[in-house]
């Protein structure tokens, strides 16, 4: 988003409020424009996800990209875990709904939860977009093993992981040839998700590792396999399902996701498996998606943001 403001003419600047002293090494590409936040606190407009520095001087506005349920869940799931003082998510969200000059998300849904907080407070729907001229078709370096190939790579968080896939897994291997490769799966949780996936035989039609994907491989992935598994719950959408569905990938999720050319019922798990053998024999014909937004006209929306204010 800085590197999309900066292209339109704007002063945009990333900063980090929590290593004042930092010094960019390497000056890559990706880090042109990168200044310590002890040189940007007299910035007019400070844009942040969580924390801010109490004495930046201008207006501020907070992107509220985390989904409401999970920033919940995770605050009481940290406050079991460490009791005193833990981090909260969800009241460090609400803090800032109150004290910014306004709220951006990219979810409508989302919108509507936020703003129940306080119906005073401006949050604002700004599209998601994505570097079209990166995330697009591109040939593949070799196709992945399956007939159909299911890819996934999700973020290993409850909202989002791919446990109901893996339970539904053994009725889909039963009426169908489908491999699943399910990757990114964080090392820390590999003693609950091979045994799970060994135990219901999901492990003998799978691979599925640890593995963590750079931008490049990650695009290969898409154009490689038939189908991407987008597990995002309330049929919510998210950064990587849109890079799929730009790569050319047939796109699978919950209901209510605009971007997923197919949906299943979030639930039963014998319902997923039967809707995702549907989908897998071609019983199920794909739904249009929704135009996914570039990241220019992103920062388009957030230009928009800042001259209100």
């Amino acid at each position: 988003m800085c590197l999309a403001e900066k292209q339109l003419g704007l002063d945009s600047v990333l900063h980090y409020t929590d290593k004042p002293d930092l010094e960019v090494i390497p000056k890559t590409p990706e880090n042109i424009g990168v200044l310590p936040a002890s040189k940007s606190k007299v910035a007019d407009i400070h844009v942040c996800h969580s924390h801010l520095a109490d004495d930046c001087l201008g207006k501020s506005v907070f992107v509220a990209h985390g989904t409401p349920e999970h920033c919940f869940t995770g605050a009481v799931e940290q406050s079991k875990a460490s009791g005193y003082a833990a981090g909260d998510a969800f009241m460090l969200s609400k803090y800032r709904i109150d004290h910014c000059d306004a709220t951006v998300t990219f979810w409508p849904r989302h919108q509507y939860i936020w703003n129940s907080l306080n119906p005073k407070a401006r949050v604002l729907v700004v599209p998601m977009g994505l570097d079209l001229d990166f995330w697009k078709p591109t040939p593949t370096q070799g196709k992945w093993h399956g007939s159909p190939s299911l890819f996934t790579c999700e973020n290993s968080h409850a909202i989002k992981w791919p446990l109901d896939i893996i339970l539904a897994f053994p009725l889909i291997m039963k009426k169908t040839q489908a491999v699943l490769h399910t990757h990114y799966l964080p090392m820390d949780q590999h003693r609950w998700w091979f045994p799970l996936m060994s135990a219901n035989g999901t492990a003998y039609r799978s691979y599925s590792s640890g593995m963590y994907f750079n931008s490049e491989a990650l695009r290969n992935g898409f154009c490689s396999s038939d189908f991407y598994i987008n597990p995002v719950r309330y049929g919510d959408f998210n950064s990587v399902g849109l890079e799929a569905a730009a790569s050319g990938a047939k796109v699978i999720s919950y209901r209510g996701n605009p971007f997923s050319h197919y949906w299943i019922t979030e639930g039963d798990q014998r319902v997923i498996a039967e809707e995702m053998i549907q989908i897998l024999t071609g019983a199920t014909a794909p739904r249009e998606i929704s135009p996914i937004a570039s990241v220019s006209s992103m920062a388009k929306e957030m230009v928009k943001v800042y001259e209100s204010l």
